[in-house]
């Protein structure tokens, strides 16, 4: 319940007709999820405003990262210039886990990731060993998509920190999809010398730092989870090799909420989002 509250206040604050807007959009609905997550997790030895306004403040700094990050994008789109991405993506993933120890109750230097693909690293200073790596499967499931149905694109790739395909066969996209869709963290552009594809590249990565945006999830779930793993030897070692991404069921599962309500394409939250920063609907 808590969550879905959350997802409707984030749809109040989420139109962005500028970047004042877009500002207050990404740093106050990461300040609520901060704040909750940290209730959440909260010590029984521990005053809940506290934690609540310490996890705050938190997801608020990192919901301002989330924003730089997206305004780097935004340079990329109207200069073409890949030396935007890869700053873009390392502080888009430095807002995030600083989102995710905030809502985690912890401290925010405590632990970072990235993720590339379907490999999650993580570099947590509190734990023996600190540097992690793991897969995540539903990131992998779209990244082996994208390689049965695409052609891998690796300077794109390599210039921008995303895995990119270009695609040739029309029938990958829904008519609303014309020129691009991002599977997860997997991007495909359709190949037509007729459209600007960094512009369409652009586009795709802001759908990608939707799904990389929902990974506090996993900090709500965090006792669940271990508890989980604690009674469960399959889990245990299932966790040792993969981390799942359960961001990528929760962001498609807001996107199909809308759908349902006959929310038009255009006017999609993410659609929204992602066109505020690349200027044109794709």
């Amino acid at each position: 319940m808590r969550i879905i509250i959350i997802l409707l206040i984030s749809g109040y604050l989420y139109p962005q007709r500028n970047d004042s807007q877009a500002a207050f959009y990404n740093i106050g609905s990461k300040a609520i999820i901060g704040g909750v997550g940290a209730l959440i997790n909260k010590k029984s030895d521990e005053k809940g405003s506290k934690v609540f306004l310490k996890g705050m403040y938190q997801g608020a700094l990192g919901g301002y990262l989330t924003f730089e990050s997206k305004r780097l994008v935004r340079q990329f789109h109207r200069t073409d210039n890949y030396a935007y991405l890869w700053p873009s993506k390392i502080l888009n993933s430095a807002g995030n886990s600083i989102i995710y120890n905030a809502a985690s109750n912890r401290n925010f230097w405590e632990r970072w990731h990235m993720d590339f693909g379907f490999n999650y690293l993580e570099y947590d200073f509190k734990r023996e060993k600190k540097l992690r790596y793991r897969i995540l499967p539903f990131a992998l499931y779209g990244n082996a998509y994208g390689f049965a149905t695409s052609k891998f694109h690796f300077k794109r790739t390599l210039y921008s920190g995303h895995f990119i395909f270009k695609s040739i066969n029309p029938q990958e996209f829904n008519e609303l999809e014309t020129y691009g869709s991002a599977l997860f963290n997997t991007i495909q552009f359709k190949r037509n010398i007729n459209i600007d594809i960094e512009a369409v590249i652009a586009h795709e990565i802001i759908h990608v730092y939707q799904y990389t945006s929902a990974f506090f999830i996993n900090a709500y779930l965090k006792e669940p989870i271990k508890r989980l793993e604690e009674n469960s030897n399959f889990f245990k070692q299932y966790n040792k090799v993969f981390y799942t991404d359960l961001n990528a069921p929760l962001n498609g599962g807001l996107y199909n909420i809308q759908t349902l309500f006959r929310v038009n394409y255009y006017d999609l939250l993410q659609e929204k989002e992602a066109d505020y920063y690349s200027s044109n609907h794709f």
